[in-house]
Formats: structure tokens, sequence, C-alpha cells
């Protein structure tokens, strides 16, 4: 039996009720599997990316993928929404050497310098090809708001701009701003929250921490700093403090540490609300330690970051002392917001390719459909708003 063979007989194994024709070619022949209208191909350049799909080793023909040594052509969708019909769960998880691999890092607190180079790796690429996906009213690189998260169509029905400003405005309006509020945005992005505390809600002592120096020199504000939230006291200080998407960079083992050195910053009757992207209680062991897609974020996205379930976060959050007050499933909304980076990505790639490598270029391909087409579906954004009594 060919390779090529067997690369088609392990995909037909893996996948076998998929409801679209996919198609492998190598050296002039091609297998075809699936059902329905073709709508996704994989063309291999070398041996090596077919012999890892022929011996149903996934995250080892992505890792040629992102070196250019295989093309995924026609719909992206159609070869990340594969995903959504694996035979059994277990096809998804990664093996044994992949998974120890990030053992570390749900064992031990990356230090606060690893946790700068991790978040820099991502969020210091060049400006411009960040930007250029990006919406242009608050830059905000985490999940936007939408009034219809489940219309995925374009024409879009509504801006992301406008999805964006609302999923801020609508946290700074339940954290009932004021001006005499002491006011922080812990992973302040390029920091729309804090310009929208000080200009619209008149916040006199607001500011921004991020370890990402491109978005501190590009931020809507100057009252921005690059600081790790380690490096502030837990003295009290703070009357409200906001978080959006920042809880997705915590190793796995940082949750405690930093439920209760937020908690130690917030003064007594003050307000914190954390927006962040969580998956399922019922996932079990699937995380983003286990997971193909998960494994390939860690590699070549975002180091050391972790998703939790929304009860660890409340589980943790009540020992520290936090009262929750309120917390909010959001679906859907996380999908939409990366099918419309998606679409700028690709509509300005021919601008932004000299800004990036070829291997940053692959793997955002993948990124941005494997989180709407993957993550989406599964993961929930959760809002909680909780108080120190």
């Amino acid at each position: 039996m060919s390779l090529l063979d067997r690369a088609h007989d392990s995909m037909v194994e893996t996948f076998p009720n998929l409801p679209w024709k996919f198609r492998l070619t190598y050296a002039g022949k091609s297998r075809v599997f699936g059902n329905g209208k073709e709508r996704t191909s994989i063309e291999f350049h070398d041996a090596a990316p077919l012999r890892h799909l022929a011996w149903y080793d996934i995250p080892g023909f992505l890792d040629y993928y992102v070196q250019g040594k295989a093309d995924i052509g026609g719909d992206m969708y159609g070869f990340v929404g594969m995903r959504m019909h694996v035979a059994k769960q277990d096809d998804w998880t990664v093996d044994f050497l992949r998974k120890i691999k990030f053992l570390g890092t749900s064992v031990f607190p990356s230090s606060i310098r690893q946790k700068l180079k991790s978040v820099s790796s991502h969020y210091d690429l060049p400006n411009e090809f960040s930007l250029s996906y990006l919406d242009k009213r608050t830059k905000a690189y985490s999940c936007a708001m939408w009034k219809d998260p489940e219309n995925i169509n374009f024409p879009p029905d509504e801006p992301l701009e406008d999805a964006q400003h609302h999923k801020f405005h609508s946290a700074a309006t339940a954290l009932d701003l004021q001006p005499t509020d002491k006011f922080i945005d812990v992973g302040c992005g390029y920091g729309y929250m804090v310009n929208l505390a000080e200009t619209e809600f008149g916040v006199k002592d607001a500011e921004g921490i991020t370890l990402s120096k491109n978005q501190v020199e590009e931020g809507f504000s100057k009252s921005m700093r690059l600081a790790h939230y380690y490096e502030l006291p837990a003295e009290g200080q703070y009357d409200k403090i906001y978080t959006c998407g920042m809880v997705s960079h915590l190793d796995r083992s940082e949750i405690y540490r930093y439920y209760k050195h937020i908690y130690g910053m917030l003064k007594s009757g003050g307000k914190f609300w954390m927006h962040g992207i969580v998956p399922p209680a019922i996932s079990g062991s699937v995380t983003n330690y286990t997971t193909i897609s998960g494994t390939f974020s860690q590699k070549y996205v975002f180091p050391d970051h972790y998703q939790f379930p929304v009860h660890e976060h409340i589980k943790v959050m009540e020992e520290v002392g936090f009262r929750i007050k309120d917390v909010h499933f959001k679906y859907g909304h996380y999908a939409k917001t990366l099918r419309h980076w998606y679409k700028r990505y690709v509509d300005t790639l021919p601008q932004t390719r000299p800004l990036i490598t070829p291997t940053i270029e692959r793997a955002w391909h993948l990124f941005l459909t494997y989180g709407s087409v993957v993550d989406g579906p599964w993961s929930i954004i959760k809002q909680i708003l909780a108080t120190k009594d």
C-alpha cells in the first residue's frame, strides 16, 4: 500500500462521517475522502508530512505545514472543521511526549521574566501586522460582544468596532465607574478601557498594565505602563479592577496566586470584573495541554496559556475571599469575533506579509480559524462580577 493510500485510510478512520469531500495530493496522484461537495485539499511537497498523516499524527503534520512542506487549499474552515467530526474524542488528543512537554507549566508558575517573554512573543509582533486584523476603534485583542453572535455572515450585520466598544462600555457600567475611583485594567491591551474610564466615565485615577511594549507605545492612554500584576503591591489600593482575556495567559498552576493577588489589590467594598474564554466543565481532561489545537497554539501562538472551566474560577475566587455577585455565560461571541479577524487578516495579508515570517503566516491561518470553528462553539465567554466585602 502506498503512503498516500495509508494517509487516506487513516483520515477515513479518524473522520468517518465528514460531510464534505477532502482531497489529498502527492506526486501527481490524489485520493479523496468524505461525502458531498469537495471543499478542502492538502498538497504534499514532501513525504514527511504525508507520513505523519498516514500514522494518525495530525500534530506532526501541522509542524510540517507551518514549515511549508504541505499546502492547505480551498476553504481553510473545511480543514479545521474536521475536528467536529472526529470518530471519538481521543482522536483530538496528542501523544504522551507532547503532553509531557507542557507538564512543567501545569505544576510550576512561570517567572515574571518567562511570562514577559511568552506574552511579548505574540503581542510584540509588528504593530502594523497585529492592527491589520483588529478593529480600528478599540484595537481590542479580545472577544467582542455582539448583538447577534449567531449571525456569522458577510457582509456583517454589525461592525466589529461597535461590538468591541459595547464589550468595554457594558463592563464599565457593571463596575459602576465613578470619577473618584482608583481604577486599573490588568492586561489592558492597547488601553481602550483605560481611555474609556478617563474620557466617558470621568475617572481621574485610572491606569492599565500590560506586558507588551508595543501596546504601551501605541496605546490609547498615557496612563499605561509595562508591568506584571505580581509587581504591583497587594495593599488594597484600588476601588475597581477590570481584566479582559488576561486570564487565558495564566499557567495551569497560577490561578490561585493570581486571584489572591488581585483580591489583595482591591479595597474593601471594591468591585472586580473578569471577562475570559473558558471551556465547558464537561471537557474533563481535554485541555490546551492535551488537544491538537491547544498544543499547536501553545507552540506557535500563545506560549504558557491555559483556559479554566468557570467552576475553577469561582472556587478559587471564593477561596481567596471574593463574593460572586453575577456570572454571565455568552455563547458564539468568540467564534464570530475570530471570523471577522480572519477575514481582515486574509484581506490585508498582501500588505502585511513582508512584516512576518512564513511560519507565522501559516500559523495564523490555523490560529484564527481553529479558534472560530473549534474553540468558538466549545469555549464560552464567562463574565464574573465580584466584590470584596
